[in-house]
Order: structure tokens, then C-alpha cells, then sequence
């Protein structure tokens, strides 16, 4: 009979604490801010564009790191640059490219390596937009995250929620949708706008441990596995490519970050989709990122490009599907 009572007690607790969380959804967070800005500008693009694109689906790795206008004059195709923000994680970032995905599109996905890692647990990001911004998307979820995203919301973000603050345009600082251009690239990049603090960030960067902490059956495989099965009912060809990560000796010469970068390729390819690239050509040195280990500044931006390009016509022959 305790025991009974206690789990009672505790399903009952569950329910007054879904109640709280679930009166303040829907109002904006200061926090989602930018990338809800980011997200309708992007959109606005893609749904303006009446023909065949390339769509760029990834974090910010590829808002920073790609020039789209550069791509597009070279392939002769239109390009918008979806990416925006790793944090809002895997599944929201493929549940908002479908949204603006049409037949026959090409979609390139430079996605950040720990999107492949993705074990359904949401972070604090991922929990604050969905919540603050598009609650359609929790019911797309699974059971298991939608019970995480409820248990694990701070008292903090619930103030947030509360206190209503959201909901006006960010017009200063990097982090404003002022700097993103006609394709959906982020601007104002070059070495100029580099700061002191931004230099010191670079400088105490410390090695990731993406091999160490990836799944081969982590649940990111299965969103993948049913967005490749949507887009090829929709004609959709998609690429597999990269991210963009500042180059350490470590993921050299630690036995599981080398194996990781040395097998993503396969890991998607055993898979039966297309991969084009090695990891290792799109790590750079320091001086060529802005400011994080993932955002490169404009002259990075151009050689990864050419590299991609160069890639694309290597492998893929790929002006026989535009």
C-alpha cells in the first residue's frame, strides 16, 4: 500500500508540475529570441524561391560557415543557408527543414558531429524555443522526450516564461537577424570585428570528445533514417557532408576521436545515403575561426566553400541533378 501511495503521490506531483510548465507556453523567452528572428527570415527566403534550390540544413557551423552567394554562381542553382543553431538540436532542426523543403530540392547536411549522438535527452535551449516558440513541435516528439522536456525545465526558464519578456526583433550585437543576408549567410565576419574577447574564447577552446561519446545506435539515427525516407517520397536528393571544426592534434591522435572522424563517412553510408567528404580537410587552423571553435570568419568561409564545391563536382557529378 505505500508503495502505491508513493507513486500516486508522485504521478500526482508530475501532473501539478506539467500544469505549471504548460501555463506559460507559447510565451516569448529574451533567450529565443534570435533564433526565431533567424528562423522566420530564413523561411521568408526559402518560401520565396519558386524553383529547384539547394537547401543548407545544419547549426550555426554553416551560417558562419558557408557562402551560399558563392555556391550558387558556381552551380548555377539557387542556395539558402538554413542553419542556424546546433542547440535547438537534431530533431528541431530537421522538424523545421521540412517546413521549407520542396520536390525535387537538393539538401546538403554539414550537420554538427553531436547531432549523430543525439539520445533524446533536450537541452536547455532545445527546451526553452520549443516551449517559448513552437509547441506544435513537442507533440512531434517522443513520449520520452516530451516527459524529459517537462521534468528537465529550470525554475529559472519557468520565470522566464512567466515574466513575458520576449517577442521584439534583437537589432544590436553579432546576434542579430541585421546580419543575416538575401541567402541566409551570417555577415560582418571578417578579422575586423574579431575582438580581444573573442580571441581569448578561440584560445582556451579545449578538444571535443565527439568519438568518445558517440552512439552508433543513438536515436539521432532513427530522426535521420525518417527524414531521408520523407525527403525521397518528396524527390529530394540529400547530401551528407562535414562540419566544420578549428583542427587539434587530439582528434589525431586519440584512438577514438581519429576513429570517429575516420567512420562517420561510413557510419552514414552502411546506412545507404550518400556521404561526400573527409572531416579532416574541413578542419582549419585558429586563426581562420571568429569566434568559436565552429564559426569561421569570412576567409574561412570562401576556402570551405571552394572545398565543398570542389567536392560536390568531384564526387557527386553534382550539376547532373540540378
Amino acid at each position: 500500500m505505500f508503495l502505491v501511495r508513493f507513486f500516486l503521490t508522485l504521478i500526482g506531483l508530475f501532473i501539478v508540475w506539467s500544469f505549471i510548465v504548460f501555463l506559460q507556453c507559447s510565451n516569448p523567452t529574451v533567450m529565443s529570441q534570435w533564433i526565431y528572428d533567424v528562423y522566420e527570415k530564413k523561411t521568408n527566403i526559402a518560401n520565396s524561391i519558386k524553383k529547384k534550390k539547394i537547401v543548407i540544413v545544419s547549426g550555426s557551423n554553416a551560417l558562419f560557415g558557408i557562402n551560399s552567394k558563392m555556391m550558387e554562381q558556381s552551380l548555377g542553382i539557387r542556395v539558402v543557408n538554413f542553419g542556424v543553431n546546433a542547440g535547438v538540436m537534431l530533431p528541431y532542426t530537421l522538424y523545421k527543414a521540412k517546413k521549407i523543403i520542396d520536390k525535387g530540392d537538393i539538401v546538403l547536411m554539414p550537420l554538427e558531429y553531436p547531432m549523430y549522438s543525439y539520445n533524446g535527452v533536450p537541452n536547455a535551449q532545445m527546451i526553452d524555443y520549443i516551449f517559448s516558440r513552437d509547441m506544435n513541435a513537442f507533440w512531434w516528439l517522443t513520449l520520452k522526450e516530451q516527459f524529459l522536456m517537462v521534468w528537465n525545465i529550470s525554475l529559472s526558464r519557468l520565470y522566464n516564461g512567466y515574466i513575458y519578456k520576449g517577442g521584439s526583433p534583437i537589432t544590436t550585437g553579432l546576434y542579430k537577424v541585421g546580419n543575416i543576408n538575401q541567402y541566409g549567410d551570417q555577415i560582418n565576419t571578417s578579422v575586423k570585428y574579431r575582438t580581444k574577447q573573442m580571441r581569448e574564447k578561440l584560445d582556451r577552446f579545449e578538444p571535443k570528445k565527439y568519438g568518445r561519446d558517440y552512439k552508433s545506435k543513438a536515436l539521432g539515427w532513427k530522426y535521420l533514417e525518417d527524414f531521408i525516407f520523407w525527403c525521397r517520397d518528396r524527390d529530394v536528393e540529400v547530401i551528407f557532408m562535414p562540419s566544420t571544426i578549428m583542427r587539434c592534434d587530439n582528434y589525431y591522435s586519440d584512438e577514438k576521436e581519429r576513429w570517429f572522424y575516420k567512420n562517420i563517412a561510413n557510419e552514414v553510408q552502411d546506412r545507404g545515403w550518400r556521404y561526400i567528404g573527409n572531416p579532416y580537410d574541413y578542419m582549419y587552423d585558429k586563426n581562420f575561426y571568429f569566434n568559436t571553435p565552429f564559426h569561421l570568419i569570412d576567409k574561412g568561409r570562401e576556402i570551405r566553400t571552394k572545398k565543398i564545391i570542389k567536392d560536390l563536382e568531384y564526387n557527386l557529378n553534382i550539376r547532373s541533378y540540378l
